[in-house]
């Protein structure tokens, strides 16, 4: 069977650009959460998030004709496909030197095939729409919407192209395409659907991961069915398996690695980062908007990657968990957790990433596979921000507030996504 490695990996989050960024802030124990602004609709949705910084676009790898290829497009795929140049740079290839392109596929999970605008489309004209009770009018904003010189710069978001054509295109990659769609575990599936085309030699290198905005639409939903949390606090909002948790801060992000065959890797004596050694996924075929309390297709997820990955219990370092901070989520994967490891369930370091950046949707999964990877690569688990009080229920080792520093050999990384789609990773180190 061939082994799959992570050659290259990329990353926008609140943050700012890049990997490095991304994991220094964490091992400090920063927050990206914070208020937003002009963004508040009051009675609709909460009034804080994780949102995208202004990024620099003066970086040595950003070739000229990136800015010719996006200047038309939309500014959420011009700073996603930062993500994209700092994996693809990183793993010491350029696609477009290959003759072989259809031997490369492009899996990233994003919301451009979606109808719904992003929060940054409508922010204005919402805020133009309100009358003198801070309501808003909705004759005014369909009028605004409707207004083709008022809208005209706004594009149209059912004819524009995902990401994956995007990057098919600007690489002319000839591969296969897929835009994943399971929820908060898009990304890890995407891995998945890669990992398995790569192993049974259907293709030699992958472009894989996720990518997610603040969306209106989005906020609204959660909100409204309470998934959100009510604390109006940025710096403790967020607060993953503490008893006081009462709902996930919503943040946006991109995440893309470069998978590839280990003899593809070998061949181009490129650094390999890490190996993908196992991958599971299992439906709760329970409720929409509840995971199963029981955690059975959260366990199942879980014993198929370690299966897969042909890795006893006790190999496992370090779980970087989907954590989102919801009551019922972080109950039900710390139960999944236990179901699987036992007693030493309790010796394993558990942390969440969305302690410190939300709840990225759609480019989560992806985002914590970098952070796992960066776990190994320099023995250091990052912290739980926010864990003061023990919730009885839950009594696992949540790496709380400060960083850990730890022999990291394999990672286990958990995404569950809303609908009841569970997915698990392990990775591990090279040697």
């Amino acid at each position: 069977m061939r082994e799959v490695v992570v050659t290259g990996m990329g990353a926008v989050t609140p943050f700012g650009f890049g990997v490095d960024v991304l994991w220094k802030a964490l091992l400090s124990g920063e927050n990206a959460i914070r208020y937003l602004d002009s963004r508040i609709y009051q009675g609709d949705i909460v009034k804080i998030g994780a949102p995208l910084p202004e990024l620099d676009f003066r970086h040595s790898f950003i070739h000229e004709d990136y800015f010719e290829m996006v200047k038309n497009e939309d500014n959420n795929l011009r700073l996603f496909f930062l993500a994209v140049l700092e994996a693809i740079g990183k793993s010491g290839i350029d696609p477009r030197n290959l003759n072989d392109t259809g031997r490369i596929g492009v899996f990233i999970a994003d919301r451009y095939n979606s109808p719904i605008q992003y929060l940054d489309d409508f922010a204005p004209l919402l805020l133009k729409a309100k009358d003198d009770k801070n309501q808003i009018n909705e004759k005014v904003f369909f009028s605004l919407l409707g207004n083709y010189n008022q809208l005209k710069h706004y594009r149209n978001y059912n004819t524009s192209e995902s990401i994956n054509h995007f990057v098919s295109r600007f690489y002319n990659i000839e591969g296969p395409q897929l835009s994943i769609g399971t929820a908060c575990a898009s990304s890890n599936t995407a891995i998945g659907e890669a990992v398995h085309k790569i192993i049974n030699n259907k293709l030699d290198m992958a472009i894989v991961g996720g990518a997610y905005n603040l969306d209106l639409s989005a906020m609204i939903g959660f909100s409204r069915i309470e998934a959100l949390t009510t604390n109006p606090d940025p710096d403790t909002a967020c607060r993953p398996f503490d008893l006081n948790r009462n709902g996930f801060v919503m943040g946006a992000g991109c995440g893309i690695l470069v998978l590839e065959s280990l003899e593809s890797a070998k061949n181009r004596k490129c650094d390999i980062l890490a190996k993908v050694l196992g991958f599971g996924s299992y439906t709760d075929a329970y409720r929409s908007t509840d995971p199963d309390p029981t955690a059975t297709a959260a366990t199942m997820s879980i014993q198929s990657a370690l299966k897969m990955a042909k890795v006893d219990i006790s190999e496992i370092d370090y779980i970087n968990a989907h954590g989102t901070s919801t009551k019922m989520n972080d109950y039900t994967e710390t139960i999944a957790i236990k179901n699987v490891f036992g007693e030493y369930a309790k010796k394993i370091p558990v942390s969440s990433t969305k302690s410190m950046i939300g709840h990225s949707i759609m480019a989560a999964a992806a985002i914590e596979a970098i952070i796992c990877i960066k776990s190994i690569q320099d023995n250091v688990i990052h912290p739980t921000r926010n864990y003061k009080q023990m919730d009885l229920n839950m009594d696992l080792d949540y790496v709380p507030n400060e960083l850990r520093e730890a022999k990291v050999r394999k990672a286990l990384s958990n995404s569950f996504g809303f609908g009841g789609i569970n997915t698990s990773v392990v990775f591990s180190s090279v040697s």
